[in-house]
């Protein structure tokens, strides 16, 4: 699938991207940034997006060629796809109207040869033979219905190499029970040609994942400044997500080796065990960007078991970060579940970073869900 010429298509400009530069603040704070206040908060409908679609969930994106770009995880539509199924693990779609005062409307999706959208993230040989012989309509072998899927995360443009970088999550699961269980965490690269999952591990039984399932994965939320990326982990305790931070030039992100780990007081280490929790995000990640209007590093997140969405602030992407502020509460999800996946999309972003657009995944039905967007004006915190 030629998924950045497809993703290209809509503008005129030639095959460069435009990147945001972000600097790092150079004042010597000894503390965090005072709270900035939030203005307003006005829920201003749903993302509109194929009507094929039941529900997803996963809401990440970023901009890449005047188009933004935005990964989801498991897809239920009304239509099976060319496997024969109504259900795909993950999948991807965009726009290029990027204003988002009066909605968002997804009008791009990667499609298959059917017309239904399409999981984007290729499986291995391995996980082909094994998904097919535990397929239930023809499996054998047990358990019946036993997969592994993959869950897209953080999509980080790279426009000086011509590609997309996606973040996923590859879990084993059994269709018709509750649960499953993560195999670990990969970046996957997207190009003209395609997407392909880069070889990391040879000789591993998952030789595409950069992280496995004991290991500590950066894939709960990434920005590009410069031309540095900083993503973060999240360490669930109990009920707390505890967030870590590690950065790598954006040329060499697929070598592990060459990743660095805030280990705190300033420094970093090239040991992961080093790494120190640098806030208490979201549950299923949360957006970290750069905020010109309050000149400062801004995260925003679901709360864990919580309709409420919250935000922090900060001069470095690896803090001190500011505490927790609330920003406003999502609306109730179908027999009581709760709202997650709360993410900015920096893109929409108006007065400079002022006006953020807030999206997150709420259950409307049985396998059904919608993306509401909630318009947040910050003011600027007096000093």
């Amino acid at each position: 699938m030629n998924l950045i010429r497809k993703i290209c298509s809509a503008v005129t400009l030639p095959f460069t991207c435009v990147t945001l530069l972000f600097c790092i603040c150079s004042l010597s704070q000894d503390g965090p940034p005072p709270i900035p206040p939030v203005l307003s908060a006005t829920d201003i409908g749903t993302v509109q997006q194929n009507p094929v679609i039941y529900g997803r969930d996963g809401t990440f994106s970023t901009l890449y060629q005047g188009n933004s770009v935005w990964s989801f995880g498991d897809t239920s539509m009304s239509v099976p796809g060319k496997n024969g199924k109504y259900w795909d693990d993950n999948s991807l779609s965009w726009t290029t109207d990027l204003n988002a005062s009066d909605g968002i409307t997804l009008n791009h999706d990667l499609l298959d040869s059917t017309g239904a959208p399409e999981e984007y993230l290729p499986y291995t040989s391995a996980e082909k033979q094994y998904n097919y012989q535990h397929d239930s309509d023809h499996c054998t072998k047990q358990p019946c219905g036993a997969e592994f899927a993959m869950w897209g995360g953080p999509v980080v443009a790279d426009p000086a190499r011509n590609r997309l970088l996606f973040f996923y999550g590859e879990i084993w699961r059994v269709s018709g029970q509750d649960g499953w269980k993560g195999v670990g965490t990969g970046i996957a690269v997207g190009t003209r040609k395609g997407v392909t999952r880069p070889i990391e591990n040879p000789n591993s039984p998952t030789p595409t994942l950069m992280w496995g399932a004991k290991d500590v994965a950066y894939g709960c939320g990434s920005m590009v400044v410069d031309d540095t990326v900083y993503s973060y982990a999240c360490v669930l305790d109990f009920l707390t997500q505890h967030y870590r931070v590690a950065r790598v030039k954006i040329a060499d992100i697929l070598d592990l080796s060459k990743w660095t780990y805030y280990a705190g007081s300033g420094n970093w280490s090239t040991n992961p065990a080093d790494a120190v929790n640098v806030f208490d995000g979201g549950a299923a990640g949360s957006s970290v960007f750069y905020n010109a209007y309050l000149g400062e590093y801004m995260a925003i997140y679901s709360g864990i078991f919580s309709d409420d969405i919250y935000y922090r602030v900060s001069y470095t992407p690896w803090g001190p970060w500011s505490d927790q502020a609330f920003a406003f509460t999502g609306r109730k999800g179908y027999n009581g579940a709760t709202s997650y996946a709360g993410l900015a999309h920096p893109e929409f972003a108006e007065g400079d970073g002022q006006t953020q657009y807030v999206t997150y995944a709420h259950t409307t039905g049985f396998l059904h869900m919608d993306e509401p967007i909630e318009k947040v004006v910050f003011g600027k915190a007096a000093k």
